[in-house]
């Protein structure tokens, strides 16, 4: 499975416990519940699924469940799907998780989290600093050294966004507005691609000319 905490796939050690929906001890086919917990070999969290099937019987330790029908995480309360990468600092990649979080249940709260944490990046990383988020978008955009997909990405979530009927989500960005279908979703995947330019890229072309240095003793 994969870990709703950190998003590797493991495989966790369940320790279980399951009972029958009454207890009818002459009744054998009966709906069960199971509760399993345990915890992630990566990141050490706890894991806790529910369970519901047919109870198939009673061993020395309890009953067991048959033909499940329903399982699902109880704890944590969201999932993680996405894993970033760990060069991404904490500050950003907490809000980042954040808006991912709130998204199934709030999609606006997650579009003005990632808005807000845009708007973060380009002012304390990239220094651009316009009269609202839309210029300062376009000028990221308009960069020399700007990956065609970043582009694309940033070109794509403007449109959605929908800047000119929604004024406020450019000039008044960390407000909470409507949201047009798919956008909160949409900024997440553009925001990672803003730290694979940001954080990921160069500490990769960091890490690879440390290793041309070591290999053959040429200093770029």
């Amino acid at each position: 499975m994969k870990c709703p905490h950190c998003a590797t796939t493991v495989h966790i050690q369940w320790e279980e416990t399951s009972f029958p929906a009454v207890h009818w001890e002459d009744t054998y086919e009966q709906d069960g519940y199971s509760i399993q917990y345990g915890f992630c070999p990566e990141c050490a969290e706890l894991v806790i699924q529910f369970q519901h099937g047919l109870r198939g019987g009673y061993r020395e330790d309890g009953y067991w469940i048959d033909q499940i029908d329903e399982e699902h995480i109880i704890y944590p309360h969201y999932t993680a799907s996405r894993k970033l990468d760990p060069s991404i600092p904490l500050k950003y990649a907490q809000l980042f998780y954040e808006s991912e979080e709130v998204n199934t249940i709030s999609p606006r709260a997650s579009a003005t989290l990632s808005r807000y944490l845009l708007q973060m990046l380009l002012h304390e990383e990239l220094h651009i600093h316009k009269r609202n988020l839309e210029d300062e978008i376009k000028e990221l955009e308009s960069g020399s050294n700007i990956p065609t997909k970043l582009v694309t990405m940033l070109q794509v979530m403007r449109r959605v966004a929908n800047f000119g009927a929604h004024p406020k989500k450019s000039t008044n960005s960390n407000e909470i507005v409507e949201v047009e279908a798919g956008e909160s979703a949409v900024m997440l995947d553009m925001l990672e691609e803003v730290f694979d330019y940001i954080f990921v890229k160069p500490k990769q072309q960091e890490l690879f000319l440390k290793g041309i240095e070591e290999k053959y003793g040429i200093k770029a």
